[in-house]
Formats: C-alpha cells, sequence, structure tokens
C-alpha cells in the first residue's frame, strides 16, 4: 500500500472512530437520565398547550390535568427552584394540613390570584428543589432539562416494571413520568415524603376525595431504592 492510501485508510478509520463515539456519547452523563430526557421530551411534546414559560422565574412548566404543574429552571442560577412540583394546596389542607407550620425553606405556599397573563390560580403549595447555582444559557425547554439532568444525572432511576423514570428530589419526593405515553393510566406521579406533612397536621385517613394516597415506607421501592412514608398522586395525562 502506497503512502497515500495508507493516509487515506487512517483517515477513514479515524472518521469512523469519531462517529462511533458521537453516537454512543451520553447528553446527560448516563444511559437512565438520557432515555428519562428522550421521555419526558415526547410528553410535552404531544401536549404543547400545555407547556409554559414564566418569565420572572426563569421557568418551563408543563401542566397536569388537574392543575398542578411541573416546572424546570431555564437557569440553575436565577433560584433554587430549578425543579417544582407546583401542587393544588386546598385539597391536602383540607385534610388538616396546616401550611403555615412547614419549613418555609422547603416549602412554598402561595394563595390564590393571576399569574402574569391575567389568569386565575388557585391557592398552591410548591415543593422545589435546588440542583445548583451554575450559570447556565439554555435554548428552550429540552435543553434547559438536559442541563438540569446533566449537572446530577444520578436523580434519576429507572423502575423496569413499571416503565417510568424517577426524578429523585432530595429526601423522598420525587417526579415520576411513564417511558412511553399510552403503557398505562399513571403518565406522571408527584410523590412527597409524608413526615413533614404530617407533622404540619395532614391526617392520612383524611386523603380520600383529594387525589393523593398513602404508600407505605418499604427497603426496595420496586427497583428504585427504600423509601419512607409518602403520599402518591396519579395523572392521567391522556384523558
Amino acid at each position: 500500500m502506497n503512502s497515500k492510501k495508507k493516509i487515506l485508510a487512517l483517515t477513514i478509520s479515524t472518521a469512523m472512530l469519531i462517529s462511533f463515539a458521537g453516537c454512543s456519547r451520553k447528553v446527560t452523563g448516563s444511559k437512565e437520565a438520557d432515555n428519562a430526557l428522550n421521555a419526558i421530551n415526547e410528553i410535552v411534546k404531544a401536549y404543547p398547550d400545555k407547556k409554559g414559560f414564566h418569565e420572572s422565574l426563569k421557568h418551563w412548566g408543563f401542566e397536569l390535568p388537574t392543575g398542578e404543574k411541573f416546572e424546570w429552571s431555564k437557569d440553575m442560577s436565577a433560584n433554587k427552584a430549578d425543579f417544582a412540583m407546583v401542587m393544588l394546596a386546598d385539597p391536602l389542607v383540607k385534610a388538616g394540613l396546616d401550611v403555615n407550620k412547614l419549613d418555609k425553606s422547603e416549602w412554598l405556599y402561595e394563595p390564590a390570584g393571576k399569574d402574569d397573563m391575567g389568569k386565575e390560580l388557585p391557592n398552591r403549595l410548591i415543593k422545589p428543589y435546588n440542583v445548583s447555582d451554575k450559570k447556565e444559557t439554555s435554548s428552550g425547554s429540552e435543553d434547559s432539562m438536559r442541563r438540569l439532568l446533566k449537572a446530577n444525572s444520578e436523580m434519576i432511576k429507572y423502575h423496569e416494571d413499571q416503565k417510568h423514570f424517577g426524578l429523585k428530589l432530595g429526601d423522598g419526593n420525587e417526579v415520576q413520568w411513564t417511558e412511553k405515553l399510552g403503557l398505562n393510566d399513571a403518565d406522571m406521579i408527584f410523590v412527597l415524603k409524608a413526615e413533614p406533612l404530617v407533622k404540619a397536621g395532614l391526617d392520612l385517613n383524611k386523603l380520600e376525595g383529594s387525589g393523593w394516597v398513602f404508600k407505605e415506607a418499604s427497603s426496595d421501592d420496586m427497583g428504585m431504592g427504600a423509601n419512607p412514608d409518602q403520599i402518591v398522586k396519579i395523572y392521567d395525562i391522556k384523558k
């Protein structure tokens, strides 16, 4: 083989290696987080009218069927709520919760009012989670989510039996979403640690009709690790 052919062969081999590496590279740092990112992006794209952006908070949000929202930050340096579960407060208050007894460094309560567009909002209980304070410049909701998961891909766990991804938001709190819409009726799930809510007055025996159900602690939450006592709300987005 002459020198020109050797150089050409080497160039082709190098290009193939680079191409292969590019195909196998993880965009978030882990295969599970990559798959979770793809799944949540597909859910949001399926319901574009449910996606919104809160300019003052620099938050993207996806509205769920009963009015709650799953939110994520455009810029992790903007505030301490890089992820947030925005929930209806009244059903939990009716079950005994005193929002004034919650740790204000862990929970936010927003009374009813209007948003930036003049839309009426109910009383809301918000569980924020801070991933990082790193300044990011993201372009769109998908890129924002990618950057958040890349900042800590260990937040993502996968439930093989239920085909669900779990986004762990601190001690016992999480958001779960389905691998693919239509697999079952649990397209998205909010999970809250019960203890701080019970200490603030929530009566677990009065959850009926609230949309929330009690989930007992276990040493292995169906392959996703140990879990404390929790309350869970399931959302069927496809309805």
